[in-house]
């Protein structure tokens, strides 16, 4: 297998296949397009820096409350396990925890448990975070139709663009001035969907019914979470290119490594499915965060993105654009 995220049909053979019990209490469950699970008025999560290319423990943080909040829910906690290699020095360790006690605590989130263990086979700091919280909103994806509006906050490919601009700097000074790289390095402070919680918090709780289903986008890009959403909707889908809202450096950052940033790590971007998409996208813009309707589900199965007069087919997520960066793998088309 490459590296990376699993292909759906694999996921679905080796990881969803093989679960035999089902508890009557869960609500939302393990499936393509579930990040989260719902238990009673619970939300749980979990997130590992093996997804990210820096062993940064804050991606870790906000890929589990990005899934609570995408499932529904409102973050309250975490759970935090530190696998550290042999030999490893406390200031690493002491690093590592103070880092995402921290954020947490800019998150009001409280650090509830965790586990640290110094293990042989560990070659790198590896952290994992378990995410719980409360119950918002409930996610209707089987109530999903046609002609809903599809919402995408913030910009796209905003972790991919910003981690290459952290990691590749070097090499993109030789293009591009220093300041422009590091513009597209900032980005990393829209990671969080802490920002669309609060206004998500007032929505429902005004209207219960305004947000029908949602998906954070993150691993595999907007093409792959809008692939993922559409499946657990079970509907198709047409979308517009044009808005898809990109920043210009992390278009040049991409084109400068051959790379799609449609299909790049967009951590911190949300889409929201509704009947009410011009409402929810003024809400949003109010708060200070953009937003747009980027398109509409279809009664077929079709799942169509539209880039002008062309007409291109959405597949299955083949992996992150990253990978091909980073490990040398092929890039996903």
């Amino acid at each position: 297998m490459r590296t990376g995220k699993l292909p759906e049909h694999t996921f679905k053979r080796s990881v969803i296949n093989p679960i035999q019990y089902r508890n009557k209490e869960v609500t939302f469950r393990a499936a393509v397009g579930h990040d989260g699970a719902v238990i009673g008025r619970m939300v749980t999560s979990i997130a590992t820096t093996a997804f990210c290319y820096t062993g940064n423990e804050l991606y870790a943080l906000d890929n589990a409350v990005n899934n609570i909040i995408a499932a529904g829910g409102k973050p309250f906690g975490i759970s935090v396990a530190v696998l550290l290699p042999e030999h490893s020095e406390e200031a690493v360790l002491r690093g590592i925890t103070g880092r995402i006690c921290k954020k947490a605590a800019e998150y009001e989130i409280e650090v509830l448990a965790g586990h640290t263990e110094l293990v042989p086979s560990v070659t790198s700091p590896t952290v994992t975070i378990t995410a719980y919280g409360n119950v918002l909103w409930e996610n209707q994806h089987k109530k999903v139709s046609e002609d809903l509006d599809i919402v995408m906050t913030k910009w796209n490919g905003l972790y991919g663009g910003a981690i290459l601009a952290t990691l590749k700097e070097e090499e993109l000074t030789t293009r591009y001035p220093q300041s422009y790289i590091r513009q597209a390095a900032s980005y990393m402070q829209y990671t969080s969907l802490m920002p669309e919680l609060r206004v998500i918090e007032k929505i429902v709780t005004e209207n219960a019914d305004f947000i029908l289903a949602a998906h954070d986008v993150s691993n595999g890009g907007v093409f792959g979470a809008l692939w993922q959403l559409l499946s657990a909707c079970n509907t198709g889908g047409e979308f517009d290119i044009r808005k898809i809202a990109v920043k210009q450096e992390i278009i040049e950052i991409c084109e400068y490594f051959d790379i799609n940033p449609y299909m790049m790590n967009g951590q911190g971007s949300l889409l929201l499915v509704t009947d009410k998409g011009k409402e929810l996208v003024q809400q949003m813009r109010q708060a200070g965060i953009f937003a747009d309707i980027i398109g509409k589900t279809t009664k077929n199965m079709d799942r169509k993105v539209f880039v002008g007069e062309e007409e291109r087919f959405l597949v299955p997520p083949k992996g992150d654009a990253l990978n091909a960066v980073f490990y040398g793998q092929p890039v996903p088309v």
